[in-house]
């Protein structure tokens, strides 16, 4: 319940900015970031934007903007990150991107 991705939905078909949606906290909030992979199962990711110091509940997380990707399968993952470095197992879901 404490991170969790609530919109875009799971396959959904996106384009242009997409705002991300959801919750990132923790009792040892350190911070926060959304990242981006080619795939169902991605071996690399990129951060989008930045680092959020901040957490967040209910709100837009980071946005994704989807022009900037080829056509595809992504996956945007959440990764909250507490004061020790050590981060539960991040909140993913998969999207389509479309032109």
């Amino acid at each position: 319940p404490n991170r969790r991705i609530t919109s875009p939905g799971i396959n959904q078909v996106v384009q242009g900015n997409v705002p991300v949606r959801g919750t990132a906290d923790h009792p040892n909030f350190d911070y926060y970031k959304v990242e981006v992979g080619p795939g169902p199962n991605p071996q690399e990711w990129t951060v989008i934007g930045q680092l959020h110091p901040a957490p967040v509940s209910g709100g837009v997380l980071e946005t994704f903007n989807a022009a900037a990707y080829p056509p595809g399968v992504y996956t945007l993952r959440l990764v909250v990150v507490d004061k020790t470095g050590n981060f539960p197992e991040p909140c993913r879901v998969t999207v389509t991107v479309q032109r």
